[in-house]
């Protein structure tokens, strides 16, 4: 006796419609089992990895979509100290999403040049307190806009 009839009884052929089932098959197994070529890995992204995993972190994380969400009109204060990971083409935007700051903190944001600066302090009105150390991309030009327009 093999294994199959060992495991599974065999049936009468009067209880089956159709084609008569295979003696050497189990009936009762139905399960396949998916070799390595049968499964597909597709890569749907072109971002690098460190973007789809800042994306998928919680909302207590800061990240460029949780910004959107919560910068307004109302924003007073705004600490982006050591926040590397924000695009310069999301930063230059600060000052129009909120145009009331009155604090803002671009500390060690060694990235941001002089005309994200400006972009910043074109349309805030009302920052009284500043922090760009260790910013390397100010220049004069940048700070007399926002001693200007401030």
């Amino acid at each position: 006796m093999n294994k199959i009839d060992d495991v599974a009884p065999v049936l009468p052929q009067s209880n089956y419609f159709g084609d008569k089932p295979d003696p050497n098959k189990c009936q009762y197994s139905r399960y396949s089992v998916k070799s390595l070529d049968d499964i597909e890995f597709s890569d749907d992204s072109d971002e690098p990895e460190e973007l789809v995993n800042l994306r998928r972190l919680p909302q207590t994380v800061l990240t460029e979509e949780n910004l959107r969400k919560i910068l307004n009109e109302g924003t007073t204060r705004l600490n982006l100290e050591s926040h590397y990971w924000l695009k310069n083409s999301f930063l230059d935007k600060i000052g129009r999403m909120c145009p009331q700051l009155q604090e803002l903190s671009l500390r060690r944001m060694k990235h941001v040049t002089n005309l994200i600066f400006a972009e910043i302090f074109t349309y805030t009105k009302s920052l009284r307190i500043v922090d760009f150390s260790d910013c390397d991309g100010l220049l004069g030009s940048a700070l007399q806009l926002m001693l200007s327009k401030n």
